[in-house]
Order: C-alpha cells, then structure tokens, then sequence
C-alpha cells in the first residue's frame, strides 16, 4: 500500500513538472487561445466606439488588432470587459483581482491606485518594451508622456492635471509624477441640462447653481428637477451652490474653486449637508444614468448633468428646424463648476505591456480620438486645434451632419479651462464622512433641518419611559405565585 502511494506522489510530481509550464503559458494572459497575442481592457461602459465603420466594416477595436498584427506579425485577442463606477474597478485592482491589462480610472481613482502602488509608470514600461518598439518600427508618439511634450494630448489639459495633483505620494513613502502613470481620454464638466421651453438661458445665467435648489420659483420647475445619485458630484453641487449665494462659513469665503471642492472637514461637511437637505423639497429624486432619458420624454425638466450625457441628450431630443431651437440646453455657470479627466493607466497586472502601450497610442491618434467623442459624448483629450487641423476628421464630422466650427467652438463640448473649473481629488480618509453625510441628506434623516424628526425622536422616549413606568407597576401589583413542596 506504502509503495503504491510513493508511486502515484512520484507520478503526480512528474506531471505537475511537465504540465506547469504550459499552464503558466496559457494563463499569463499574454497569449490567446489561438496562439496570438492577448489583450484585456477595462473600461467604463458605453465609453468606446463600437460602431461598425461603413469603410472598414470592423470596429474599432478590430481595427486596432488589425494595426496590431501588420505591425507584428502576431494575432491579438482583445478581451473587452465594463465597470459602471470607479469604486468597482478600484475594488478588484486594489485587492489584485481584475488580471487585466488596462483600465481608465478618473482622475480622483487613479491617484487612490498610485497611492497604493498599483500603477506602473509609462515612462518604465516604454524603456521596458524599446527593443520591441525599435524592432516593429513603432514610435507611441501620440501618447507621449515625458514632461517635455504630451504627444497629441492638448496641453492645456495636461498643465491643469499636472497644477491640480502634481507630485502623489505613495503608501512606501515615494514620490510619484501622476503624469507618468495616465494617459487622458476623455474630459467634462458638471453642468444644468434644461428644457429650453420651461428654463430659460436668461434664468440660468441670473440664478446659476440656484436653479438646482429652484430659488426663481419656477412653479413649472418644482419637483421637476434631478440629481445626481453621487456623493462626490452632488457634494461639489452642494459647494458651488453655497460659493454662488454666499452661504458658506466665513472661514472658507477666501478659499479657490479648488481648496472649496476639496474641503471635507466637519464645518463644511455639516454645511453641504444642510443645503442639499433643504434641496429635497425641490426635487423630483437622484439618477445616475436616467436623468438624459427623463429630460428627453419631459418627465423632468432639468438634470444636474455630465457635459457628455448633456450632449448626447441634446442631440436625440426634438430640434425645431423653423426656429433653429433645441428641446434641451446644456448651461455651466460661470461662477464655479467640476472638470473631471478620465484617463488610461496600466497596473501591476498587465501581462501584454507592448500591446497595452500601443493600444492608449492608437486611442490618442485624430481619427479614433473623434470617432470616440462622437460615439460617446465626452471631450476627447487630444489637442483640439490638431483634431481640427486634421482633413480626415473634419471630413469624418460633416459625415456625421456636425458643423465642424460650432463642434469645436461649443463650449459645452471644449469648455475654457480656467481657475473657476476645479478638480476633485480623492477625499482619502475623509471619503467615510462625506459618504455619511450624503445617505443622510438624501433620505432626509438630516435632524439639523428637519424639526419633525426631533419632535418624533422626543416622542419616541416619553413613550419609553411612560412604557417602562407602566411595566414597572404592573410588576409591583402582580400577586406571587408559591411553589407547593412535597413533604
């Protein structure tokens, strides 16, 4: 029996000897199942062009395998999977379980994923891969990221990205450039969409953020507006709300656009939350994705929206060709508002970094750049004056029926990057506290301005102790039961 058990552990040890190189081989995800290259990208969903071009009749995901093989000679597999929140992504990468190969985070997430040495630098990797690139004659010019030129990116994005974050400390106590570690995609901003018949653009631009809170009294308006079911976009609202109308704490009315969105201690905290209390009386209820759809079938008639679903929702609602009116508007007030930069970073996880580096290089070349946009809505990050330079691009909008300069003058497209546009960072170990105070907020359960709470949360203990007392003298009144015991 001994002897048939050291047989079968010899045999077993033999196998695994034989067999783990090739399951490692087919499980490193750098290879495809039929002996290509593998790819896999994470990415928010609806957030890549996945049209069939008329031309080529492949997407452009199939495109850039095509540009893949004719540069390498080798097949690539491209796994294409989705996320709907930052928080998701963060989740697998932070607990090392999303294996892929890129993902694009925003702004705030990824410098949460540096902070936790989750990120490779760009920089690294493209020193890594230079034999590769010198040997299949590839440049990555459109993605530069050295400090000395952003390839295609538009600098302007670059330098507000680069002002906003600069130098991000990671848990190892090292410094990281956050420019080396992401790629910008796409860009946006916070914004009103309305409708154009009920909330006029002379209401806006008086009123501003206060129209979210209904302050003109618009009778068409009231509880016909939405918010945004998130707690980092509804608590930037909250703060441009209270900027605009001067309600904040005294101490913080010196403060930028950008120390103010970026605030979380207890006073300012306590502040959002009381006005976005106080807002619930006025609105019709918290989205994340519905709100364009709302708009459009005129359930509501303004949503504190994402420029690109703005956009989108804009174009598919009705358009008046007599009086050259759209049923909906997209407006930024002027005082202050959020702009947020999406952006392709590579993990600890890749596998395929030549096919990773040449995948963001390919995103950020003219025509996938555009076809994107239009695909999606949001503002591309290559430079717009070479987008607009660009024949091929200029040629591919008039196909898609654009005015090709009202696209690229439409400031709610290419808003003006400026100091009244702050970027959010990540609230750290402040997010548990903010995060609090918005599930109260939004269920009403806020007692600051809630007087009935109170007054029922006061009942509630008289009712306690009236119910105790009553226990208590029944107990004194009750007769004492004896127990018989037999002699």
């Amino acid at each position: 029996m001994k002897k048939r058990i050291a047989t079968l552990i010899i045999l077993v040890l033999v196998l695994s000897a034989i067999l783990l190189p090739v399951l490692t081989a087919c499980n490193n995800g750098a290879k495809g199942e039929s002996g290509g290259d593998k790819l896999v990208v994470y990415n928010w969903e609806d957030y890549i062009d996945a049209e069939i071009d008329e031309e080529t009749g492949k997407t452009l995901l199939d495109e850039f395998a095509d540009y893949y093989k004719e540069k390498t000679g080798r097949a690539l597999s491209i796994t294409y999977t989705t996320f709907d929140t930052n928080e998701t992504m963060m989740t697998k990468v932070l607990k090392g379980d999303a294996n892929v190969d890129l993902i694009c985070p925003s702004e705030y997430a990824i410098e949460k994923l540096l902070t936790a040495n989750c990120l490779l630098n760009h920089n690294d990797i493209k020193a890594e891969i230079q034999d590769d690139l010198t040997k299949y004659d590839i440049s990555l010019d459109n993605m530069s990221s050295l400090r000395s030129g952003w390839g295609n990116i538009d600098p302007e994005v670059m330098d507000k990205i680069e002002s906003m974050f600069g130098d991000v400390k990671s848990q190892d106590g090292a410094i990281h450039d956050m420019t080396e570690y992401m790629v910008p995609y796409m860009y946006g901003t916070l914004g009103i969409l309305y409708n154009t018949s009920v909330v006029s653009l002379e209401e806006l631009e008086q009123y501003g953020w206060g129209v979210l809170w209904n302050v003109q009294k618009n009778e068409k308006l009231e509880n016909k507006i939405l918010m945004k079911d998130s707690v980092r976009d509804t608590y930037a609202a909250a703060i441009f709300y209270m900027y605009e109308y001067n309600l904040l704490p005294e101490k913080y009315k010196s403060y930028s656009v950008q120390e103010l969105i970026n605030c979380t201690d207890d006073e300012m905290v306590a502040a959002a939350e009381k006005v976005l209390t106080e807002q619930r009386e006025h609105i019709s209820g918290y989205e994340v994705d519905f709100g364009k759809d709302d708009m459009i079938n005129e359930i509501v008639y303004a949503d504190f929206a994402w420029s690109g679903d703005a956009l989108w929702a804009i174009e598919e609602g009705d358009y008046d060709e007599e009086t050259d009116t759209y049923q909906l508007g997209y407006y930024v007030p002027d005082v202050a508002s959020n702009i947020w930069y999406d952006g392709w970073c590579i993990p600890t996880s890749v596998n395929n970094k030549l096919a990773a580096m040449m995948f963001i290089d390919y995103m950020c070349n003219p025509m996938s750049s555009v076809r994107n946009s239009v695909a999606i809505g949001y503002t591309s990050a290559t430079d717009k004056a070479l987008l607009q330079a660009d024949e091929d691009v200029c040629a591919y909008l008039e196909d898609c029926e654009y005015d090709v300069e009202e696209y690229f003058a439409d400031e709610g497209r290419y808003p003006v990057i400026n100091e009244t546009l702050g970027v959010m960072r990540d609230f750290g170990k402040r997010n548990d506290v903010v995060v609090n105070m918005w599930q109260r907020a939004k269920s009403g359960e806020g007692v600051d301005t809630n007087l009935w709470y109170v007054i029922l949360a006061i009942a509630g203990v008289i009712a306690v102790v009236v119910g105790v007392y009553f226990i208590v003298q029944a107990i004194k009144l009750r007769p004492i039961k004896t127990k018989k015991i037999n002699n």
